[in-house]
Formats: structure tokens, C-alpha cells, sequence
């Protein structure tokens, strides 16, 4: 069965590719530099990240699903791809970490690393850049696969593993309802909703999210590069490595591995599927490891996967659209 994504010529052309790419890396440079030279002090990022996550990226979440029919909307091959894509990258690596005798907390959050993409803040503005709006509505698939299926099973397993009498359900089972607190989830399912029983926000608050939605993608590339700023990657050599190669390597291959079976799934959708599957991890996996007393390692890997990311996005998009 072959794989062939047809798009615009000039997409094969790879430096047009990476005048495509290279803004978003840049403005995460800028970021960078701003607060190494301490032109901005790392603790003024921090606000910058919340507004994004809980602000600007709901209202264009809402605003794309919302001006969407229903039939649009629902894809559920893509979440079956996706989901299990990202399972198979997950279980990887949690079975290798096993191999080398990690704790069970360990794996899952080595698991956790190389299944859960940085949708929000990298994915998105490269997605937009790409092809559009027309890219959000797998995009909200994505987050949701991620959120409401990766997420809570690497916490409840990372759980189980720091309480000897936990079991896996019941801590799966109360990761749910703050999950479902997140405004990106509850952004999604207003968006649903609103398209589902035709009910469009009146037309002064509708302009109020169009002007939220489109500070998005600058700020949030801004303050990953800020987030990177003293970074420590000392003697974790193999840990990080084996997290970098499953993030950027193996959960790419596995959605592309699950997409060979669908076919039939749109074109774009098969293109977000890969694109996002190429990012490095989310940027509160450093937050997530220091609740497992592992924020060392969860934060020093964001460094060199952000690094590396540059090249991979580059070549698969490359390869994809040859």
C-alpha cells in the first residue's frame, strides 16, 4: 500500500519548506535570548504560557469548531489513528524503561514523553502556517486523544507506582475530573455543542474571540523559548536519548504505522496526524515530573527534543510531500 499526501508543488521544494518552518523556531529563539540576556526575567514567562493555554487557545478552538457543521467535525477514524498511534509510542517506550529496570512511575512518565506532543504552543502555529484554519478541527481531535486518553493513563500508572496500595482504576478514575476542568477541553466541547444545536455567540462576543485567537501562535512560541532557559542536560545522556528518539522518531512512525491501515482518511487529517506527532513533548511535562520528584529529567529533556525538532519537522515534512 503506498502513502503519497499530494499537496502543492512548491511544498516539495525544501527550503520553501523551511521559509515555512524556520519563523517558528525563530520567534522560540527570540524568546530564548530575551530571557537568557534577562531583558525578561524567566518568572514574567509563566503568565504569558497561562494566558495561551487557558485564554488565547480556547477562543480559536471554539471559534474553528463552532463555525463548523457537525458532519465536520466528528472524525472517528482520526481519533482511532491518532489514539492509537499514540498508545503504541507510549507503550514503547514504557516497556523499554522496564527492560532497564525503572520504577513504574518512571516508565509511565518515559512513556508519557514520547506520546504527548506540544500541540498547543509548537504544533499549532506551524498547523496554521501550513494549511490554515482548515487544520484545526484535527487538531481538536488530537487534543482530545491527548488529554482525555494519553494524559490520564500516564498519570494513573505514574500514580500506581508511588502508592504501593493504589490501584491503576481508581487512579485513572480520579485524573478525570480535573481534566475535564481544562479550558482547552471545555473550549472543544462548547465548540461541539454550539455547532451540533446551531447556536452562534453574538456577533460583539464573536470579534472578541477572533482577536483572542489570533495572539496565539506568537506568544506561545515566545515563551517556550523562554521555558528553555536554563535547562540542565548533564549526565542523563541515555535517559534523555531514549526519551528524544521515542518522541521524535517512534511516535511519528507509529501514527504513520496506523495511518497505512486508514486510507481513507482524509488527506489533511493524515497530514496534522504526522505533523503534530513530530513535536516535541507538551511544555508542562517538566511540571508533571516534579509532582514524581523526576522534574530533573522531565526538564532537562524539553532542551534537546525543542533542538532536534528543528530537523525532524523539517525532513518528515519534506518526506511527506515528495
Amino acid at each position: 500500500m503506498s502513502f503519497v499526501i499530494s499537496v502543492d508543488q512548491n511544498m516539495q521544494n525544501f527550503s520553501y519548506i523551511l521559509s515555512l518552518t524556520s519563523p517558528t523556531f525563530i520567534l522560540i529563539t527570540i524568546g530564548y535570548i530575551v530571557v537568557k540576556t534577562g531583558w525578561m526575567p524567566k518568572e514574567n514567562v509563566r503568565p504569558l504560557a497561562w494566558f495561551v493555554v487557558n485564554i488565547g487557545l480556547p477562543a480559536a478552538l471554539f471559534k474553528a469548531l463552532s463555525s463548523r457543521s457537525f458532519q465536520d467535525i466528528l472524525h472517528y477514524d482520526y481519533l482511532l489513528v491518532f489514539g492509537l498511534g499514540s498508545l503504541l509510542s507510549f507503550a514503547t517506550l514504557f516497556f523499554l524503561a522496564r527492560f532497564r529496570k525503572k520504577t513504574l512511575t518512571e516508565c509511565a512518565l518515559f512513556g508519557l514523553g514520547a506520546s504527548v506532543s506540544n500541540s498547543l504552543m509548537v504544533g499549532f502555529p506551524i498547523i496554521m502556517q501550513l494549511f490554515g484554519e482548515q487544520a484545526l478541527v484535527p487538531f481538536a481531535l488530537t487534543l482530545i486523544v491527548e488529554n482525555l486518553f494519553i494524559l490520564p493513563l500516564a498519570l494513573a500508572l505514574a500514580d500506581t507506582g508511588q502508592q504501593k496500595n493504589s490501584h491503576f482504576f481508581t487512579a485513572f478514575a480520579k485524573s478525570l475530573p480535573q481534566l475535564l476542568k481544562n479550558p482547552i477541553i471545555l473550549s472543544i466541547a462548547f465548540g461541539i455543542s454550539s455547532t451540533a444545536v446551531g447556536i452562534q455567540p453574538p456577533a460583539l462576543l464573536s470579534k472578541v474571540i477572533d482577536v483572542l485567537a489570533v495572539t496565539v501562535a506568537g506568544v506561545s512560541l515566545f515563551a517556550i523559548g523562554g521555558m528553555l532557559v536554563g535547562l540542565k542536560t548533564k549526565g542523563m545522556v541515555t535517559d534523555l536519548s531514549s526519551i528524544v528518539v521515542g518522541k521524535l522518531i517512534i511516535h511519528p512512525l507509529s501514527v504513520f504505522a496506523l495511518i497505512l491501515f486508514f486510507p481513507a482518511m482524509p488527506q489533511l487529517f493524515q497530514q496534522v496526524a504526522i505533523i503534530l506527532a513530530c513535536m516535541p513533548m507538551f511544555s508542562i511535562f517538566a511540571v508533571i515530573g516534579m509532582r514524581y520528584q523526576y522534574g530533573g529529567l522531565c526538564s532537562a529533556v524539553l532542551l534537546p527534543t525543542t533542538l532536534v525538532s528543528f530537523i525532524t519537522i523539517n525532513l518528515v515534512l519534506w518526506f511527506i510531500t515528495t
